[in-house]
């Protein structure tokens, strides 16, 4: 699946809320998403004070999991979480093991690389490159492509791999950007695209970020709606950019910060929330936290968002039938993963649904 104006690539990090949020998509919207994965890292035990999985336990149940959860369809791979030097037993290096055991399962993988990484990660995305032949992402800043030097530098790199520029999917990823002002921010960004040939020459060009709140310690309790600032910015350079320039691809974060949250979770209280995607941004309803207070605050919360205005019609998107169907008591209040798997499908039905609109038919 090449990319186009109406691809939509979700940066997910690999877990059970996001990948049950992909696999509950409606047919017709995973024909338009491509998710980028980033694989998460073992978690650490602050009561034994060592990682509670190895990286061979971390990542052996990845590939069966991207065939259930995602079947053939075509996925970027990222592996950056990843501590550089970690190695599964025999020595292989993650990646290399990730991509294998994808293309023993029929997996439509691009790996993902970026500037300043080492020599192994480079030889395992040559090694996967040759074997595939689906060429390579590379996952760059905004720093990166303000450096002059930038185009010859990402034609070394493609070059270094056995590839070239068609082969490369070019992703700019402004992460967890301060979009404000946002009409300078537009306009920079529309600037450097076009100061070199290579933005026309690589396969496609994605231009991913994420205003999310790394932390919804940042949210007060109630409802309120947040701005999906990254949305605003790639329609603000969508049409700044000239009519004949090339495709620009869109991507964010889903409802997610870019960082993996951290921190010890005996001490953490995380609150009820519903993030649910609306129109150029997130209506959010916030709870008290879930230890003292339960899950069942959920029901009420479903109702806020339901009669909000907002809420979607059914059969939308298998998030919104959940809100409803909890509202209801036909289905139950869940746990976190529950609401995270809830809030990611119905935004990336959104989205999807928010391209067609933008680009039109």
């Amino acid at each position: 699946m090449g990319v186009s104006a109406k691809t939509y690539v979700p940066v997910l990090k690999w877990r059970q809320g996001e990948y049950q949020a992909l696999m509950r998509l409606h047919a017709a919207t995973k024909a338009q998403v491509k998710p980028l994965i980033e694989v998460t890292p073992p978690e650490w035990d602050f009561e034994t004070h060592k990682f509670k999985k190895t990286i061979d336990s971390q990542l052996t149940p990845f590939a069966s999991r991207l065939e259930k959860k995602w079947g053939t369809r075509p996925a970027f791979l990222d592996t950056s979480l990843l501590d550089p030097v970690a190695r599964m037993i025999g020595s292989v290096h993650p990646l290399t093991y990730l991509m294998d055991e994808a293309r023993s399962r029929g997996g439509t993988v691009t790996p993902v690389t970026s500037l300043g990484r080492d020599l192994a990660h480079y030889n395992a995305i040559a090694s996967a490159l040759a074997m595939d032949g689906r060429g390579v992402a590379v996952r760059v800043s905004l720093d990166d492509i303000a450096d002059p030097g930038f185009p010859a530098t990402l034609a070394s790199l493609v070059n270094s791999l056995g590839a070239a520029l068609p082969q490369t999917d070019l992703i700019l990823d402004l992460a967890a950007k301060n979009f404000e002002p946002l009409a300078d921010l537009i306009a920079l960004v529309s600037a450097l695209l076009q100061s070199s040939p290579v933005y026309v020459e690589v396969r496609s060009l994605i231009l991913v970020g994420t205003s999310f709140p790394a932390s919804m310690g940042e949210v007060k309790v109630g409802s309120h709606i947040l701005p999906r600032q990254e949305w605003k910015l790639y329609k603000g350079v969508a049409a700044a950019l000239p009519a004949s320039f090339r495709t620009l691809t869109f991507g964010d974060y889903a409802i997610a910060s870019a960082d993996i949250p951290g921190g010890d979770m005996r001490l953490l209280k995380p609150s009820a929330t519903i993030r649910y995607t609306v129109t150029d941004g997130w209506f959010i309803t916030k709870g008290n936290n879930v230890r003292d207070n339960g899950f069942d605050q959920y029901r009420g919360q479903c109702g806020t968002v339901i009669s909000s205005g907002h809420m979607a019609a059914t059969g939308y998107s298998a998030g919104s039938d959940y809100i409803r169907d909890c509202h209801a008591k036909t289905k139950s209040t869940g746990n976190l993963t529950t609401w995270r798997w809830v809030g990611t499908n119905h935004h990336i039905t959104r989205v999807v649904d928010d391209l067609a609109s933008f680009h039109g038919p």
